[in-house]
């Protein structure tokens, strides 16, 4: 999280219970590097999900489940979430967690390049959630807004990517080129006169995108 640590104590403490299967799959990332959101953005996921009354979802990158898995259990029964995903790997943990849910039945996972995948969709998606290379960010944003309802929300992670795109320089764990490719969408969304955009400092920046009409 991009805030001081005694404030992120203070909120890791107020966090409620989670149930054993979201416990389980946190565990599961610690402990092999998987990139998934904090409890906290995947939390955000399932609220906004509701907020705007969602029926059909669309996130593209999957990892092992974790964010999928918040939102279908957000959506009405006959809800869907198509998650784009490329490693053949994570989509197969993806399936096996999804499947100990009721609300798993809700998602379906393509497997494949999501640039090459998105242009064969036909659905209109109320929410699109985008949390995938950052390379692809301007491309993914694009074919986002083409397959978005008008007045739905699109939410993009790692914007800010624990602080490194406020001062512009890669380190460790986040490569220069990540970085840039953050700050360059960044500026774009601000700039454009016919989105909404708000950056939150959540997790590791949590961007949210409206059409103004």
């Amino acid at each position: 999280m991009i805030i001081e640590q005694t404030t992120r104590d203070y909120l890791e403490a107020l966090r409620g219970p989670a149930d054993p299967l979201v416990v389980e799959m946190e565990a599961y990332a610690a402990e092999h590097g998987v990139p998934i959101v904090p409890r906290e953005t995947a939390i955000l996921l399932a609220m906004l999900t509701r907020a705007a009354g969602a029926r059909f979802v669309l996130e593209i990158g999957l990892a092992i489940g974790y964010s999928a898995l918040h939102i279908a259990r957000a959506l009405p029964e006959y809800g869907k979430v198509i998650s784009l995903e490329h490693d053949m790997h994570m989509a197969s943990l993806a399936r096996t967690y999804l499947a100990r849910d009721p609300a798993g039945a809700r998602v379906e996972i393509l497997l494949g390049e999501a640039l090459e995948t998105l242009p064969g969709l036909r659905e209109i998606f109320d929410l699109i959630f985008i949390d995938a290379d950052k390379a692809g960010f301007r491309g993914y944003l694009q074919l986002a807004l083409e397959r978005l309802r008008k007045t739905g929300l699109i939410v993009i992670d790692n914007l800010l990517m624990d602080g490194r795109v406020a001062v512009g320089r890669g380190d460790g764990h986040w490569s220069q080129q990540s970085v840039d490719a953050a700050r360059e969408l960044n500026d774009r969304l601000a700039g454009d006169p016919d989105l909404d955009y708000v950056l939150l400092p959540l997790g590791d920046g949590v961007g949210l995108v409206q059409r103004r009409s």
